[in-house]
């Protein structure tokens, strides 16, 4: 229950019924925040006929809960005669905090509102297709602990996610950069590595890593521009600042069976970041050992973003990820 002091301050957490007063110090009995109500529009009608209008109820009703009231603080809390109505010094202290708690009730039965619609509520999640298993976790522990909450995962390519956040076409998105900081507030999730993905008879395949000299002379096959624009530019980026784009062939492709097909017939290997879903038993993926191969993930929401259901997932997410041994996609 909680505790309310009538000496300068007044506090409430809780529910309607005040478990304990002080009044300048000295602990009365509890009252009802209905009574609160009825003193504050006494109090400032100093009529009780012009009060129990307002309240609409009878005015002997009103004027035993009052006396209630004032019984239960154990201190006068008006000066009554047949012409007027008045406030003690006790009334006057009562009067102030009293109006602070009716505000503050009024904001925990809005928190309580907005709560019951979190329960309710639907949060939307862009991820592209490839990185589904990074928020796999967080979606079933959010599942775990709001039953009544329904994530739905979109198949949004990165350079799409920026957009779909500011049409609000989705609430989340997990993606990685450019992002626009203007409208949107995000967070890094961790660092993917890059991997190189290898037929399984290559004579790399057996490593625990490689370096880019290694498979600098092979052509390449890389995700195309639309779907990653920062990922892409990185992967050129580390050929050229090692100068080994002079004899570089570069193949787009657009779907992970399209570049694993290619890779499982020899013709090139596959270099992109985390985990690289392919099906066939004929492909390795091998870690890439270069200090700049590396690459940031993000999640990102709408700076206006007011959803409680929003922010429950991403405090979810946030606890997976930090908590996880691993920053990257096994």
């Amino acid at each position: 229950m909680p505790i309310v002091s009538v000496s300068g301050t007044l506090n409430i957490r809780g529910g309607g019924k005040i478990s304990k007063v002080y009044l300048r110090g000295i602990e009365y009995d509890p009252v009802e925040l209905r009574h609160v109500r009825y003193f504050i529009a006494v109090a400032e009608c100093l009529n009780f006929s012009k009060a129990a209008q307002l309240l609409h109820i009878a005015q002997p009703p009103l004027s035993r809960q009052i006396r209630q009231l004032e019984e239960d603080l154990g201190v006068a809390l008006f000066l009554r005669n047949k012409r007027r109505v008045a406030l003690t010094k006790e009334g006057q202290v009562f009067l102030e905090e009293a109006r602070k708690l009716i505000v503050q009730a009024g904001h925990a039965m809005e928190a309580a509102r907005q709560a019951q619609k979190a329960e309710s509520a639907i949060v939307r999640i862009g991820v592209p297709s490839r990185l589904g298993g990074i928020i796999g976790n967080a979606v079933r522990e959010h599942n775990k602990r709001f039953p009544n909450v329904d994530v739905e995962c979109m198949d949004i390519c990165s350079s799409l996610q920026n957009e779909a956040l500011r049409k609000n076409e989705i609430d989340i998105g997990l993606f990685r950069p450019p992002i626009d900081q203007v409208h949107l507030d995000c967070e890094l999730l961790f660092e993917e590595e890059f991997v190189v993905v290898l037929p399984r008879t290559h004579h790399l395949a057996k490593r625990k890593f490689v370096r880019l000299k290694d498979v600098a002379d092979e052509p390449l096959i890389i995700f195309d521009r639309s779907f990653s624009s920062w990922l892409y530019e990185k992967i050129l980026s580390l050929y050229s600042k090692q100068g080994l784009t002079s004899h570089l062939t570069v193949t787009h492709v657009e779907s992970n069976e399209e570049g694993a097909a290619m890779v499982a017939s020899g013709k090139a290997i596959l270099l992109g970041a985390g985990a690289i879903p392919h099906r066939s038993r004929d492909l390795v993926s091998v870690r890439l050992n270069e200090p700049e191969a590396k690459i940031e993930l993000h999640l990102a929401w709408r700076k206006n973003e007011k959803s409680t259901a929003v922010f429950s997932f991403l405090d979810v997410a946030r606890r997976i990820f930090r908590d996880s041994a691993h920053r990257n996609v096994a």
